[in-house]
C-alpha cells in the first residue's frame, strides 16, 4: 500500500480497497482524524458494488450496461456479477446459454442464498478489460482512454480494472474490479511506478 501524503491530504494506492481491508480501513481512520483522503471511503465502496457503481456513472454522463437485479432469471446472453459479502467484480461470468446460466448463478449466489445482478447484451457483444492507474491507460484506443478518465475523476480511485462492453466500437462501463499488482503487464507497472515517483515527489 503508498500512501501519497500533501499538506493535510492523503492519496492512498493499492490493488484492494474491499471493505475491511488495510487500505479500507486507512482511509476510514484518516477520514475519522478530518484528514481529506482519496479515494474516500464512500467512493470505494460505491465503485465495487456494480449497481451502485453504475448508477453513480449513469448520472456522471457515462455510457454503462443496463443492469437488473434478480434471484433467479436471467436474459440471455448476459453478464452475471454476484452481490454477497464475499462478491468481487473480477470474479464475473459471461453467460449464453440456459445451463451456463444456472451454472454461474449457483456459484455467485451461493446456491440460492444472495440476489445477483445481470447485464443483458448481444449475441456479438464483446467484453474487453482495461487497467486504469490515476485514469491513465497503457495501449488503449481513444474512446476507451477517454471513459477510463471519465471513471476516475468520478470515483477518485488511483488503481482499478475496468470491465467493458463493446459494442461495434462503442464502449459501456460493466463494472470497477480490483487491479492486482501481478496481472500489470510491464508497461503498465512501469507507468504505476513513474506516476508514483512524480506524485511522491510533487507531494514532498
Amino acid at each position: 500500500m503508498y500512501t501519497l501524503k500533501e499538506d493535510d491530504s492523503q492519496y492512498i494506492v493499492n490493488e484492494n480497497y474491499f471493505y475491511k481491508t488495510e487500505p479500507y480501513y486507512t482511509i476510514v481512520k484518516n477520514e475519522n482524524d478530518g484528514v481529506k483522503t482519496t479515494p474516500s471511503s464512500s467512493d470505494v465502496l460505491d465503485a465495487y458494488i456494480v449497481p451502485i457503481c453504475l448508477e453513480k456513472a449513469k448520472l456522471a454522463g457515462i455510457p454503462v450496461c443496463d443492469w437488473t437485479i434478480s434471484e433467479q432469471y436471467v436474459s440471455l446472453p448476459a453478464i452475471v456479477y454476484g452481490l454477497n459479502y464475499f462478491s468481487t467484480p473480477s470474479d464475473y461470468f459471461v453467460v449464453r446459454d440456459t445451463e451456463g446460466a444456472k451454472t454461474a448463478i449457483k456459484h455467485i449466489t451461493n446456491h440460492g442464498r444472495y440476489p445477483f445482478c445481470y447485464q443483458k447484451i448481444s449475441d456479438t457483444s464483446q467484453i474487453t478489460k482495461c487497467i486504469s492507474i490515476f485514469g491513465k491507460t497503457i495501449n488503449c484506443c481513444e474512446n476507451v482512454s477517454s471513459l477510463a478518465e471519465r471513471v476516475y475523476e468520478v470515483f477518485r480511485v488511483p488503481l482499478v480494472e475496468l470491465v467493458l462492453v463493446r459494442d461495434e466500437g462503442h464502449y459501456r462501463l460493466s463494472a470497477i474490479a480490483p487491479a492486482n499488482y501481478s496481472q500489470l503487464s510491464k508497461d503498465e507497472t512501469e507507468m504505476l511506478q513513474d506516476l508514483l515517483n512524480k506524485r511522491v515527489n510533487r507531494f514532498e
